[in-house]
């Protein structure tokens, strides 16, 4: 049984949050950066201290001080249970599946309510597909760039499409369907904001051929990088709909591969569509803690290869799952090594293909 609160402390980088949320950190040392203190009205010299050993924040003049939880919890002016259950959906964490709790509004442990069946609501998602269209300009531009590298075809097979316009969207949406089934989904927030007004390009989840639930990545005015637009907020790099607990992205493609052949297990939507457009029969995570027993039993059958980020979240987890795998299977599964220097999957392909050019 995994332990959410244990796992983010540990996997969000307090270093990479503060920079997320747009504060200007002065490296002092590989141990300590420093910033101007937003707890507080700091003065010319800056108070707030980050040490990325213990992963852990401090004011000297405030007194402000704590983990990556506390630290964004006082940034937003939260509770830590609000804290963790947005970080937890920033970073694809799922809370559902950690010690069988969910954290509420109280920072309490309840019993883990009934699974979210997430059938019921494709007609939504396909009209909001059939509303949005396929994805152009900049959109298209980020998607096939450098920096993606995924062909037309691979787009339009995996259904990606954005949002090009929220607030009509938000109205197609209330017009169409009924608000609190909206709400459930998550689509509609409870104060009637719609869900992707900074995450537009929608990466559907699909399985037995139909969208079950959508994850957006952010892209806003051509920019990829959510501490781009403002220094007082910031978006996650991912948003998630209900339904992706337990969920791998691509699984379908599981029903061509036969018993013992291989499947590459990759970190996040488009490091799996690279691997696939390289003909790679890939399946993704929904961010690297996004695994449970259930998800590692419908790999079994398989000669899986991990494939994750090079960082050591990612190296971290390809061991987890690797352990996980042997404990169901008794087989291991290998753990694929990146070359030094690169990052992760899309990066390998992209750079393998610079390189042939």
């Amino acid at each position: 049984m995994f332990n959410l609160i244990d796992d983010i402390k540990s996997q969000i980088r307090i270093i990479d949050l503060a920079k997320q949320e747009g504060l200007d950190l002065k490296k002092q040392s590989s141990r300590l950066y420093k910033a101007k203190c937003v707890f507080h009205a700091d003065g010319k010299t800056p108070n707030l201290f980050f040490y990325p050993e213990t992963n852990t924040f401090k004011c000297y003049a405030c007194g402000k001080h704590g983990d990556a939880i506390n630290f964004y919890a006082e940034l937003k002016g939260i509770g830590n249970g609000q804290a963790i259950r947005e970080l937890a959906n920033s970073y694809g964490f799922l809370t559902g599946f950690y010690k069988d709790v969910i954290i509420t509004a109280d920072d309490e442990e309840t019993d883990k309510p009934e699974p979210f069946n997430p059938k019921p609501y494709t007609p939504i998602y396909e009209a909001l597909l059939e509303f949005c269209g396929e994805p152009t300009g900049k959109t298209i531009n980020y998607l096939t760039g450098d920096k993606r590298g995924l062909t037309a075809e691979t787009i339009k097979r995996f259904r990606i499409f954005d949002i090009k316009d929220y607030k009509k969207t938000k109205e197609f949406l209330i017009k169409r369907f009924d608000l609190k089934v909206l709400k459930a989904i998550g689509l509609i927030d409870s104060k009637n904001r719609f869900a992707f007004t900074k995450n537009k390009i929608i990466l559907p989840l699909i399985r037995d051929d139909k969208i079950i639930s959508l994850r957006a990545r952010f892209f806003d005015s051509g920019t990829a990088e959510p501490k781009q637009i403002t220094t007082t907020f910031s978006y996650g790099k991912y948003k998630s709909l209900k339904g992706i607990s337990g969920q791998l992205f691509n699984g379908d493609v599981l029903k061509t591969v036969k018993a013992g052949e291989r499947a590459y297990l990759c970190e996040g939507e488009f490091d799996t569509m690279i691997a696939e457009q390289n003909g790679l029969k890939a399946i993704g995570l929904l961010g690297a803690s996004n695994f449970n027993d259930e998800t590692i039993k419908r790999l079994k059958d398989f000669d899986l290869v991990i494939c994750l980020d090079s960082d050591e979240a990612g190296r971290k987890q390809a061991r987890k799952i690797a352990d996980a795998f042997k404990k169901i299977t008794k087989r291991d599964a290998k753990i694929n090594i990146l070359p030094d220097g690169i990052k992760d999957l899309t990066e390998f392909f992209i750079s393998r293909q610079k390189a042939k050019n």
